[in-house]
């Protein structure tokens, strides 16, 4: 087959016509009606008409890509080989392209009814072959009802691709419609986008490619309608994959540092960073790298990378541009680790200047490289940062970001820290030219000190890898990706329904249902949810779905009721049990026992906030409550000044927590301030304080809904998908021994 297209593509021909491309279904096993070909004269598609039996349908038959049914070149339901002559007359009369185009006519047998759907593919730039299923015929578009995923796809994933369509119900029979097969639809899913499926076999040779419409009836599917466009020229097969590092831990915890970009008028970005190792005390030792001076900012300077007294664990490099490949490759397999902060050399351009010669001389010199254009890595456990830091290196945790932006790298440290974010590792990855994003993330999957993973990307080199890896980390650890330009059009020309579908949003939407990743839109956005996981652990046996909602404020409670909803989300539903517990407390007049379970200030504070503890303990051990959002109102309650109340409740917070037996609800905190001094200072103070006792804490139930969605879609499709899977530790690396700053 791929022979065949190779002949169409040096013939000049865009596409396959009709039979040519229902062969190819054919070949495959795809269910396609019987047919046969006829010259561009009515009397000749007749005579074709004659070899089988009818109902008939009669089409323009052309190698070009067209839209068939738009130029008026598709008559259906003809009953006889003279109504056939008749269609194709018509046709003819009608066409509102150019007559060149009609090649000649396919007169087929007419498939049974039945719903009309549309299974599609093209070669995304970063992924490969992709897949498509959808409501199909001709309002393909005006509906968009489709769904993607990246091949190959595996049953599970094709099952997935129909639940997530708006149509699901009508294909199941709703309204008493008659229900289609969706073993026969799954089949054809896999014949086209499964292991040895067409556009795994054929998608080096393919730009795009349509069944539409695949009828699926009760029983069986037949494909009415292909188009299979080619690809200009037949793509190269994917090169072998670069060698990872034996370890990261270098990068992460370095005993050795040398700093090249260091001014002795105390300006350089070296020097910036210098002083940020002194102001976390690094422990190891320290090499300025520095073309004439004997000594820069207190430290002995040596003239390359080679000279340095030990190996080098990581190098910080922010010299001149034209000075980097001579410093890279001058440094004989001593160093382990380059992060580049250079930016300016040309992408694309093979001589001086260009990122190729920059990875040359790194290849020279036997050095990875982070970058170029990017800041550094922030690491609390090795003491180094590339931003300044308020908490400085105490903050050590559980979180591993990967990100493509510096600028959001600092955004990510600042802002996660203050919002209560606890980093293993954050590394800015900047252009790629050597180490990217897949060869970190590979990194923070095998690493157990690594609970959740953030990502902030533009670009993937290798989506496939990149899938797979996300597609690894299933039921192991979340990944959380914020993906800049993710609403950007693909670059498909749209010659057919799929390219026209198929922009970045539906590929990134396919990538996270495909891989349990969870997509966010925002920083803040990331930030919230990498600090739910990071406290919560994900609830497989009982999904995230059933909420209550307990704290001081009816009317909060109810808009939040609304929005928790929109999300997917219910107000559970108490056990007798626990309604006899909360019945049994006696809240006084003006409180709520019922979910949302509503006091007022004055409530909480006859028992100086005390009473949190009675109700969570009143719905603990409640199986049909998966988790509770406590919520509290502090300008209002802080307005009780002659009490500890806020205190005491987040104590009851806490210590519920503390005595979580390992099926108890996830708890969550929402403290809204307003705004003013003395609020946000306590709202800090105790959003520390829960976080530390591994309570997330959200400033308003918005940012709670976002990321508690996101956690709720990770725990099902993890229980659907995986059993959880303890990773293997990565290879450990002997860094070189280090002394101190001075």
């Amino acid at each position: 087959m791929a022979a065949l297209l190779q002949q169409q593509r040096e013939a000049g021909n865009l596409a396959l016509d009709e039979k040519a491309g229902k062969a190819a279904l054919a070949a495959f096993g795809i269910n396609v009606p019987y047919s046969a070909v006829a010259g561009a004269d009515p009397a000749a598609a007749a005579d074709a008409a004659c070899g089988f039996a009818g109902p008939y349908v009669v089409k323009v038959l052309s190698s070009r890509p067209l839209h068939k049914s738009d130029l008026g070149g598709v008559r259906l339901g003809l009953r006889d080989p003279e109504a056939v002559a008749e269609a194709a007359e018509e046709i003819l009369a009608d066409w509102t392209g150019d007559r060149s185009w009609i090649e000649g006519f396919l007169v087929e047998q007419m498939a049974s009814a039945g719903q009309e759907l549309v299974i599609g593919g093209f070669v995304d730039p970063q992924f490969g072959p992709m897949i498509m299923v959808g409501l199909g015929g001709v309002f393909v578009e005006i509906f968009a009802d489709v769904a993607f995923r990246v091949c190959p796809i595996q049953e599970p994933d094709a099952r997935e691709m129909l639940e997530e369509l708006r149509a699901l119900p009508i294909l199941r029979g709703a309204r008493g419609r008659t229900p289609i097969s969706e073993e026969a639809l799954l089949d054809v899913l896999m014949k086209v986008g499964g292991e040895g499926g067409l556009l795994m076999q054929l998608g080096n040779d393919l730009q795009e490619f349509d069944i539409n419409p695949l009828i699926v009836g009760p029983d069986s599917a037949v494909a009415v309608d292909a188009r299979l466009v080619l690809a200009s020229s037949r793509r190269p097969s994917d090169g072998p994959r670069p060698t990872l590092p034996s370890s990261f831990e270098p990068l992460f915890a370095p005993k050795t540092i040398a700093v090249a970009g260091v001014s002795s008028s105390g300006k350089g970005a070296g020097n910036r960073f210098i002083n940020n190792l002194r102001r976390l005390d690094f422990q190891g030792d320290v090499y300025v790298i520095h073309p004439s001076a004997d000594s820069v900012a207190g430290l002995p300077a040596y003239r390359s990378l080679a000279e340095t007294p030990k190996l080098v664990d990581y190098a910080y490099v922010a010299v001149p541009r034209q000075a980097a490949p001579e410093l890279l490759a001058g440094a004989q397999g001593r160093v382990a680790f380059a992060q580049v902060m250079t930016s300016g050399f040309d992408e694309h351009g093979e001589g001086p200047g260009s990122q190729a010669e920059l990875l040359q001389a790194a290849r020279r010199g036997s050095v990875r490289v982070l970058g170029p254009n990017c800041l550094g890595t922030y690491s609390p456990r090795g003491r180094i940062t590339f931003a300044e830091t308020e908490f400085g290196a105490d903050a050590a945790g559980c979180v591993g970001v990967v990100s493509q932006s510096g600028g959001f790298g600092v955004d990510l440290v600042r802002r996660g820290q203050m919002r209560g974010l606890r980093f293993r590792g954050l590394v800015t990855v900047g252009n790629s030219i050597d180490l990217g994003p897949n060869d970190l993330l590979e990194h923070f999957i095998n690493d157990k000190q690594t609970r959740v993973i953030g990502m902030y990307l533009e670009d993937i080199s290798d989506g496939r890898r990149f899938v797979e890896l996300l597609q690894a980390s299933q039921g192991r650890k979340p990944v959380v990706l914020l993906k800049g330009g993710r609403t950007e059009q693909g670059q498909q020309a749209a010659a057919s329904h799929t390219g026209s579908l198929a922009g970045n949003a539906a590929v990134w939407k396919a990538v996270a249902g495909q891989t349990g990743c969870v997509l966010v839109d925002t920083v803040e956005e990331l930030i919230e949810t990498l600090m739910l996981f990071q406290t919560l652990e994900a609830n497989l046996a009982r999904p995230t779905r059933r909420l209550v909602l307990f704290g001081n404020g009816g009317g909060a409670s109810v808009v939040a009721s609304d929005g928790f909803a929109e999300r997917g989300f219910e107000l559970a539903r108490f056990a007798d049990d626990t309604r006899k517990r909360l019945i049994a407390l006696e809240l006084p007049d003006g409180a709520s026992g019922s979910n949302p379970i509503d006091l007022p200030a004055n409530a909480f504070n006859r028992t100086d906030g005390r009473v949190a503890n009675d109700i969570l303990a009143a719905l603990k051990g409640d199986s049909g409550v998966d988790a509770i959002i406590a919520h509290f109102n502090l300008p209002v309650l802080l307005s009780y000044r002659e009490s500890d109340m806020v205190k005491n409740m987040i104590d009851a917070c806490i210590a519920h927590r503390s005595a979580n037996d390992g099926d108890q609800a996830h708890l969550i905190l929402v403290l809204r301030s307003d705004g003013s001094a003395e609020v946000d200072q306590a709202q800090r103070e105790h959003r520390h304080r829960a976080i530390a006792a591994g309570i997330p804490v959200f400033d308003d139930f918005t940012t709670a809904g976002r990321a508690l969605a996101g956690l709720a879609r990770y725990e099902d499709r993890s229980a659907r998908r995986n059993d959880p899977i303890e990773p293997e530790r990565a290879p450990s690396h002997t860094a070189s021994d280090g002394g101190k700053l001075p």
